[in-house]
């Protein structure tokens, strides 16, 4: 290789590189696409959380994460608390407001924890019957799979986890979260309830 090749070679090599990352991008930029009807109604409800993508509000979280939501004041708004037991075995809670986005048909969900700031959450599949969920994230960062029950058949699991990964997540970094069926409010003020 000569001193006048090397400019040749490595725009070369650049533009491999480049079409690399522009072909990996492009299949995890794949956009997710909500369910165009949800009745919030029947979604409403308490809910385990069965797996999930790691994200950073939930990272104090060991086992039981329980979503409840409940309507709110308003035409199409709910609130979301979710709990759950935390590393020092006490339960973390957090609170959201959840609104439909105008015209989405209920799949497309605004939360917001702390106003101004919301993020995107996206009614990806259901059950026939509302007895699972799957929520995802538009920009793939975040993916919950959901159940009214704490544990979930294996067969609709995989169902669940293919329907996932059509949609462009990244199902092999999703997190089992472990229910044990302890009450998510077992411990309130440094108390211990019933369970």
């Amino acid at each position: 290789m000569t001193l006048k090749s090397i400019p040749k070679f490595a725009a070369g090599a650049i533009a491999v590189v480049t079409l690399v990352l522009a072909v990996t991008g492009a299949a995890r930029a794949q956009s997710a696409s909500a369910l165009p009807l949800v009745d919030l109604n029947r979604f409403a409800g308490s809910w385990y959380e069965i797996a999930r993508l790691p994200t950073k509000r939930e990272k104090g979280c060991i086992a039981d994460v329980v979503d409840l939501i409940a309507s709110g004041d308003k035409r199409n708004e709910y609130q979301l608390v979710n709990s759950c037991k935390a590393k020092n075995d006490y339960t973390d809670v957090t609170n959201a407001d959840i609104k439909a986005v105008k015209n989405s048909g209920g799949g497309k969900l605004k939360v917001q924890y702390i106003w101004p700031f919301s993020d995107k959450e996206w009614v990806l599949a259901l059950g026939s019957d509302y007895q699972w969920a799957l929520v995802g994230s538009p920009n793939h960062k975040g993916l919950r799979i959901l159940s009214r029950t704490r544990q979930m058949s294996p067969d609709v699991l995989a169902t669940i986890k293919q329907k996932a990964a059509s949609e462009g997540y990244a199902v092999d970094k999703l997190a089992m979260t472990l229910q044990t069926g302890r009450t998510p409010m077992a411990k309130v003020n440094g108390t211990k309830s019933a369970e």
